[in-house]
């Protein structure tokens, strides 16, 4: 009966327990990156700051690791950083073979009204001592995107890498937007 008991409690406390992702993505470019790729990369790991800057909105400048992708074509993302009574959280879209950054002339207000709510339960930030992390988790509870952002203090891009379970891993830079931060 003591067995049981100990298995149930231990049962349910890994279901409870979330998944962490690690402070800083250390392997991003293990298996081939682009040189523009690799220059994000090595930037992203000698900035040690986490987000600083927000709430805000900001995009740019994409370029995907992927079996499915040219990692040489640019991409482009869009992400909102905002708090509410829960604490932080971010928001965003991706856009894929655009012409040019659509998302760049959102100012934050804008950003806050398009991109969907559902983000603020799934998005939540985790503010480590030289990264800022968010992830979501599929039906079992295993990491399916996770994102790192790690700030530039003094021109206040952001360097996100963002991993996508069985599609990229994702190197960005991303600047404030025209009035991307609230009034």
């Amino acid at each position: 009966m003591k067995k049981m008991i100990f298995g149930l409690v231990l049962l349910m406390s890994l279901s409870v327990h979330a998944w962490d992702a690690p402070e800083v993505f250390k392997g991003a470019c293990d298996y081939g990156c682009t040189p523009k790729m690799q220059a994000l990369f090595d930037e992203f790991l000698a900035t040690p700051n986490a987000l600083a800057f927000y709430p805000g909105m900001y995009s740019g400048e994409c370029n995907h690791l992927s079996s499915s992708l040219n990692p040489d074509t640019t991409h482009y993302a869009g992400m909102l950083f905002n708090t509410d009574e829960m604490g932080a959280y971010m928001t965003g879209s991706m856009q894929y073979f655009g012409e040019s950054n659509g998302l760049g002339n959102l100012s934050f207000e804008e950003a806050k009204e398009k991109f969907l709510p559902n983000w603020k339960g799934n998005g939540r930030l985790t503010f480590h001592p030289t990264s800022t992390t968010t992830q979501f988790l599929n039906k079992d509870g295993n990491p399916q995107i996770i994102y790192w952002a790690r700030q530039n203090l003094e021109t206040k891009d952001i360097l996100f890498l963002m991993y996508m379970k069985d599609f990229s891993t994702a190197f960005c830079r991303l600047k404030p937007n025209p009035n991307g931060f609230p009034l």
